[in-house]
């Protein structure tokens, strides 16, 4: 069971929104470092969802920008993902505006 724990440690991203449950949240997130750069993952788990914006450690984190040129709103089906590069912060959480309504993600 410990080994179980560990991971779902690693994996990252816990969601809470008003009335939605982590079951219910339109993104899966991940958090990873790459070259001292820490790069936020979404990738879509429903069918259609629009991501209208974004807020990095509560408003703290402004250096983080969408990966390519994808200006925002972005639309998404099943399985789309995007990149969000968070430069010189620490993140420790992630607020994602949608069609849906707003989701909050916590990194441990």
């Amino acid at each position: 069971m410990k080994p179980y724990l560990s991971l779902l440690a690693l994996a990252g991203a816990v969601a809470i929104s008003s009335g939605c449950s982590a079951s219910e949240a339109p993104f899966q997130v991940s958090l990873q470092t790459v070259q001292d750069v820490p790069v936020i993952q979404l990738e879509s788990v429903t069918d259609k969802v629009v991501l209208t914006g974004f807020t990095v450690n509560r408003g703290n984190c402004t250096r983080t920008k969408v990966g390519g040129i994808y200006p925002l709103p972005l639309t998404f089906k099943f399985g789309d993902g995007v990149k969000l590069f968070a430069y010189l912060c620490k993140v420790k959480e992630v607020a994602l505006t949608t069609d849906q309504g707003t989701f909050t993600y916590s990194f441990r």
